[in-house]
């Protein structure tokens, strides 16, 4: 039993109701009920839609002969509360990756964040399932671990990981850079053009408006959720994060490719548009290990059992 795994095609408790109302319309006679009965249960066992583990599963998957590259600023000021009216920028950022890894399901895709210091998050691969479980996974540092935002502390690694796509050289090199804009730690942004070599498409996508919003995180120390204040003076008054357009566009301009204003995720699919055009697509069959379905051993007692009924009725008239 404990090979085996359970996936309800519609919920059980509604089949349950399902069953007993067939149940209730009693037909004469013993064997008649009896196949009744049994139609039923047949009926409750397909729909809890019973799967094995098996490590020989087939599946086709889409291949794109893309690496996508997604560097992810991953600093506070992403939790400003000032993304499509008063959500989290962050909140709009893992919709907004999700759908980008939806779009180009196939490709090779790269992660990248950056707070203090900039991590590889995930090396490329084509397991979409992984990358928004990394996603899913990012969270700022709070405010007492902060030191500030840097874009330029994630562009050696972005040039290595263009740099390593362009030397497989059998795919198409596309970037997305998600951030704000801010620098807050004194630092000018610096160029990007020595490491843009080889990029085909992409976008700079930024978040946040010119009025900013305040910002809140969960402190996991403390176990509450906290207002950052701006402490530069006292009284302290809650800190605002405002985009900053003019280092996104100049990013772009670096980069070579398009920057964006995100303000819903529609935004992003005219550069998805031209990703795709450039892309040779292919199917390929791989075995894979995870559940196999086995609800239709039932279906052939079922369809002998509807057969058998339709045949007697047909008689009877």
């Amino acid at each position: 039993m404990e090979n085996l795994h359970f996936e309800p095609i519609i919920p059980i408790w509604l089949m349950v109701i399902i069953c007993i109302g067939l149940l209730a319309i009693k037909r004469r006679g013993i064997m008649p009920y009896v196949r009744q009965v049994l139609i039923v249960l047949l009926l409750f066992a397909i729909n809890l839609r019973p799967q094995y583990v098996s490590n020989e599963i087939t599946v086709v998957r889409q291949k794109l002969n893309c690496y996508c590259i997604i560097v992810i600023d991953d600093t506070l000021s992403m939790m400003a509360e000032d993304y499509n009216g008063d959500s989290p920028r962050m909140d709009g950022v893992k919709a907004d990756v999700e759908y980008i890894t939806e779009r180009l399901a196939g490709s090779r895709f790269c992660l990248i964040d950056f707070n203090n210091d900039v991590n590889l998050i995930a090396p490329f691969t084509d397991d979409t399932y992984y990358i928004r479980s990394c996603i899913d996974s990012i969270y700022p540092l709070p405010d007492y671990h902060a030191t500030g935002t840097n874009l330029n502390v994630s562009k050696d690694l972005l040039g290595k990981m263009i740099m390593d796509a362009n030397m497989l050289g059998d795919g198409h090199v596309v970037v997305f850079f998600i951030s704000d804009g801010e620098n807050t730690d004194n630092h000018e942004l610096e160029s990007f053009v020595k490491v843009s070599g080889g990029i085909e498409a992409g976008a700079v996508m930024g978040y946040g408006t010119e009025d900013g919003g305040k910002m809140h995180y969960w402190d996991e120390l403390h176990e509450e959720t906290v207002l950052v204040e701006d402490k530069r003076s006292f009284p302290y008054e809650p800190a605002i994060s405002c985009i900053d357009e003019d280092n996104l566009k100049q990013l772009a301009k670096d980069l070579g490719v398009d920057y964006i204003h995100m303000d819903d995720q529609s935004d992003i699919d005219p550069v998805l548009d031209e990703v795709i055009d450039l892309l040779d697509t292919k199917e390929q069959e791989t075995t894979e290990y995870g559940y196999a379905d086995v609800y239709y051993w039932f279906v052939i007692p079922l369809a002998a059992l509807v057969a058998y009924e339709f045949i007697s009725v047909k008689r009877r008239a």
